[in-house]
């Protein structure tokens, strides 16, 4: 019989003996943030970390150089379990996802479960994902075959509180350009066609249409270009618009709603019109609940305090969304910040190195790595994994 509390201390006191390497690649990537899909060096320092603790490392997966895959595969037949690693930062706001810490805890459970991988069957993997802020490198590595054969996949998130069944919402984006005609400002403006006029009256007929959509959809946007000086009549001008909702059927009924906010602004105004929405909308995280049934458990163990589904959790997306309901997923929040320091802000950014930020990251990796050996040591626990799955994602 496998003595699973065993295996999870030796698994714990590998993630212990390779702090200082997780701390350093974690604190590397803070301070030298890269933007997504240019992650060279963030890509670099988890690989070398990987290496060194044994694991056989791919760098660069299909059309992204930046993707990596680490692998220690035992002997004996068992689940394929999959930590992914995020690592792109934002512009400005650098690493105000904490995705510095997302990836060394990652890096830190494959080395984990690699530590026991032998006892149990089976293969632990580090999956590093680029471009997850707005780039969508998951949705590009499961279309090109990265994701196939994984029975398991985790990812730990740094927030607010400790909440194991974690959720993210759908998401898509469009980008929009309208043209017009350029004239003097003040000598000819009846000559102009104003396309900053357009962009603001798609703005506000989106303004007036929210207090007819469903309460959990948000629409937001950036002006990317507005014109060049007040005295022209601006004959081009774009932005950026993101559309979130809580599944994907709200998702895609909101969609034309927004489109027609743009259409409408270009008839008003004469403009013309471009935009392009997202081929692939991000819909929301299918998290599995035996799986975080054990990740809650795991986390009770290493005395954290945890609440229970949706208490906490908020309105923001991520591409693993998409990969949930192609493999069972899990992405726990793990506290790091006091609950008025939001993500995508520099206080987030700034709690995302130091001491709360290294506790988060070495409970994520050990909460991933007891669950990972929860999964391989418990027949049972697989299949009602998978049972689960497969009812609510219709896969095979």
């Amino acid at each position: 019989m496998t003595d699973v509390a065993a295996l999870k201390k030796t698994a714990c006191a590998a993630i212990d003996a390779a702090s200082a390497s997780l701390f350093d690649v974690s604190a590397k990537m803070h301070a030298e943030v890269e933007l997504a899909f240019e992650e060279v060096k963030a890509q670099a320092w988890q690989c070398a970390v990987l290496r060194q603790a044994g694991l056989a490392v791919e760098e660069g997966l299909g059309s992204l150089k930046t993707a990596f895959r680490a692998t220690a595969a035992s002997n004996r037949p068992g689940p394929r379990i999959a930590f992914l690693c995020e690592y792109d930062g934002l512009p400005v706001y650098g690493q105000s996802c904490g995705h510095n810490v997302v990836a060394a805890a990652g890096v830190g459970a494959a080395i984990g479960l690699k530590s026991v991988i032998g006892q149990l069957g089976g293969s632990a993997i580090a999956l590093g994902t680029p471009g997850e802020e707005g780039g969508g490198g998951k949705n590009i590595l499961q279309r090109e075959g990265f994701f196939e054969g994984i029975d398991a996949m985790m990812l730990v998130y740094p927030g607010m509180d400790n909440i194991a069944h974690s959720r993210t919402v759908g998401a898509t984006r469009v980008q929009v350009a309208y043209f017009g005609k350029a004239a003097h400002a003040a000598a000819r403006p009846e000559l102009g066609i104003n396309a900053l006029d357009a962009l603001l009256q798609a703005f506000n007929g989106i303004s007036a249409l929210r207090q007819q959509l469903p309460s959990d959809v948000r629409v937001h946007w950036i002006i990317t270009k507005g014109g060049t000086l007040p005295q022209v009549i601006p004959d081009h001008t774009t932005a950026l618009i993101t559309v979130r909702a809580n599944n994907a059927a709200t998702l895609k009924a909101v969609i034309p709603r927004i489109d027609a906010c743009l259409t409408g602004a270009a008839e008003m105004t004469g403009a013309r019109l471009e935009r392009t929405w997202r081929d692939t909308p991000g819909r929301e995280l299918l998290s599995n609940a035996a799986l975080a049934k054990s990740f809650d458990g795991n986390l009770v163990a290493l005395g954290r305090a945890t609440r229970p589904r949706d208490e906490l959790s908020g309105a923001w997306s991520g591409d693993t969304g998409n990969v949930s309901w192609f493999v069972p997923t899990i992405q726990p929040q793990m506290a790091m910040t006091a609950r008025d320091v939001p993500p995508h802000s520099h206080e987030f950014h700034a709690a995302s190195i130091g001491p709360a930020a290294d506790a988060c990251l070495l409970d994520s990796a050990k909460a991933m790595a007891m669950t990972a050996i929860d999964l391989a040591a418990d027949p049972a626990l697989l299949a009602a994994v998978r049972r689960e799955f497969v009812a609510a994602s219709g896969q095979p």
